[in-house]
């Protein structure tokens, strides 16, 4: 448990699936102690989703199950992730906050509604025995970075399928409500941090299917096709984008061959075009010296290394795999730094290293979006539920 006055131990469900990862990406940049996550087999063996519950000072539940073979597997997995609990809670009988991630489908009834509505009726009657607070927050269509094409949304699919060359289709142009699940995040610490119960509906962007996929099929165009940063019109035009830089960075396109004009003089090299708000730099780097052990939410970034030699390591949060690019100023290759992943670049020559930096915005010392964390891996965590909120 936490020492009073600190920020909450908090307990995740679901930690491992799509809002389960920006959770703890949220909880990490916000300073939050580490923590717990309840698996599969936490769940199949009470006296460990006892010990769970016993060390949260609040539970985020985020588990859930949205697709089965059939939907009496879905009602049933839902129920039984939901009884589990309040029957964890009951026996330790200590009142502490829960939040529920439901859906704004159980409004509407059918079986995955229904599966969800009662799942939140039943941590809602164990809360109110116990003391404890509950919050039913009811959630819209989620996206963002990393999430699994064909599972978690339309718009990721869209991504994945523009990112490895595809053409992706609309069957039914229906009206998507986005939100993004670093902004749900922030809204369910915020939940956690107001007091009394509540049942809130977490409202996103409206936007048919159609126009989502003609937006991130031109920011596709603008970036791969003419290497150009496209303008955004707002905040959720840019989280699509780094939606889809996410795809691109996972299916592979984690580098840009730069064309490199020479001549007796020497070279010039574009690294990238901006339509909008953005800033290039130039660093110089002694051998052996490291830049960087950090990640960004928003911020888009590349990096080209000029002149000498040079190690880029990139790790997405919570993942062990570190993503090496050996570079040099001699064959020059644009790198992006994709959202939420740290990084760092060591000059690993004899000589001096050059390294010229291309951020979208202009930097502001007020907000500058950088958060350390090594590019080292952790030590190893528990795994966490593969299920999804």
């Amino acid at each position: 448990m936490s020492d009073t006055g600190a920020l909450p131990v908090i307990g995740i469900t679901g930690a491992k699936g799509f809002l389960g990862w920006h959770l703890r990406c949220r909880l990490l940049l916000a300073g939050y102690p580490e923590p717990l996550l309840a698996d599969r087999a936490t769940f199949a063996d009470p006296a460990s989703l006892e010990a769970f519950v016993k060390g949260s000072d609040a539970i985020m539940h985020l588990a859930g199950v949205n697709r089965a073979s059939s939907d009496d597997e879905v009602v049933a997995g839902n129920h039984l992730l939901a009884s589990s609990l309040a029957t964890a809670l009951t026996t330790v009988a200590e009142p502490k906050p829960v939040v529920y991630a439901n859906s704004v489908k159980s409004l509407d009834g059918g079986p995955y509604g229904d599966a969800k509505a009662g799942a939140a009726t039943t941590l809602a009657e164990t809360q109110a025995a116990l003391g404890g607070r509950f919050v039913d927050a009811l959630l819209p269509h989620l996206f963002g970075e990393f999430g699994v094409p064909f599972y978690n949304s339309g718009v990721t699919t869209f991504g994945y399928q523009l990112a490895v060359g595809e053409t992706p289709r609309v069957d039914n142009d229906s009206t998507l409500e986005l939100l993004h699940a670093q902004d749900v995040s922030v809204e369910l610490l915020e939940l956690l941090a107001a007091p009394g119960d509540a049942q809130v509906r977490l409202a996103g962007r409206k936007i048919l299917v159609s126009e989502a996929l003609a937006l991130l099929t031109e920011q596709h165009h603008r970036y791969v096709g003419q290497v150009t940063v496209p303008p955004f019109a707002d905040r959720f035009e840019q989280q699509m984008f780094n939606l889809l830089r996410s795809q691109l960075f996972a299916t592979g396109t984690r580098s840009f061959p730069i064309t490199r004009h020479g001549d007796s003089r020497g070279f010039f090299a574009e690294l990238i075009r901006q339509d909008g708000l953005g800033q290039s730099s130039i660093s110089a780097s002694v051998p052996g010296i490291t830049r960087g052990d950090h990640f960004h939410v928003d911020k888009i970034e590349r990096f080209l290394v000029i002149s000498g030699e040079a190690r880029i390591r990139i790790r997405r949060l919570f993942t062990d795999e570190v993503q090496v690019f050996d570079v040099t100023g001699v064959d020059p290759v644009a790198i992006d730094m994709p959202p939420l992943c740290t990084h760092n670049i060591t000059n690993t020559g004899s000589g001096e290293m050059l390294t010229f930096f291309w951020a979208g915005d202009h930097f502001d010392p007020a907000n500058p979006d950088t958060y350390v964390e090594m590019v080292e891996p952790p030590a190893a965590t528990p795994a966490s539920s593969g299920t999804d909120a």
